[in-house]
């Protein structure tokens, strides 16, 4: 991750959990039907903030561990889920054995990195024989035309943080360079969950538009 990265996620810490966001709100359900979270399983969440997604899987029984590069961040995470555990690392050298996880989660957090490949060499490398891993990205194909939020953010990432523009197919050619399989894209559209954030104006133009990708892939070793 970038130093403005860093930045950016420092101040952002605060408010995230209260800022309206779009992404997480319209992903949400769809990560949680590919993760499929179950009693004992042990799960990395990668890049994982706030915790989100992390009581959500502690919630389902499964182990977590978080690992995120914002200290600021993973505090927040502490508190909302002290029974797991938290480590702040640069996700694309994670300080685990190989194969010691049963899935991995990594919500958002693509679109920062330059170069996809580290990353996804290092999530195999810890992802055990036939494990899981799933993460969201926005969609590459989605069209900003028009999408307006009916308040605005405290915070804007776009304008903060450094965002790299992937196409699915590099997502694809990383995943089969970690010898990863890729099971499935979910292409998520904007929809009812997130009408409540945009204005009515808004959510009526641009309704339908894929927003999100959620992929599935499995270690092929």
């Amino acid at each position: 991750m970038t130093l403005r990265n860093h930045r950016a996620y420092k101040r952002w810490a605060p408010t995230y959990d209260a800022d309206p966001n779009p992404h997480t709100t319209l992903e949400y359900d769809e990560v949680l039907k590919a993760m499929s979270p179950v009693d004992t399983e042990e799960i990395l969440d990668a890049a994982c903030g706030t915790g989100r997604y992390a009581h959500a899987f502690h919630l389902a029984g499964a182990k977590i561990i978080g690992a995120d590069f914002s200290g600021a961040m993973l505090k927040i995470a502490r508190q909302k889920v002290p029974e797991a555990d938290f480590v702040e690392t640069d996700i694309a050298s994670l300080p685990f054995p190989r194969s010691c996880f049963t899935k991995i989660n990594c919500g958002q957090a693509l679109k920062h990195l330059q170069d996809l490949k580290p990353v996804m060499a290092e999530l195999s490398r810890v992802l055990k024989p036939q494990g899981l891993l799933a993460f969201s990205v926005t969609h590459p194909d989605m069209d900003w035309t028009d999408y307006e939020l009916g308040v605005e953010p405290g915070f804007l990432l776009s304008e903060e943080s450094d965002v790299f523009h992937h196409q699915l197919a590099d997502y694809r050619t990383a995943l089969e360079q970690a010898d990863l399989s890729l099971i499935q894209i979910v292409a998520v559209t904007v929809s009812e969950k997130i009408e409540h954030l945009l204005t009515r104006r808004s959510f009526e133009v641009v309704r339908g538009r894929p927003q999100i990708a959620v992929f599935r892939a499995k270690a092929t070793g």
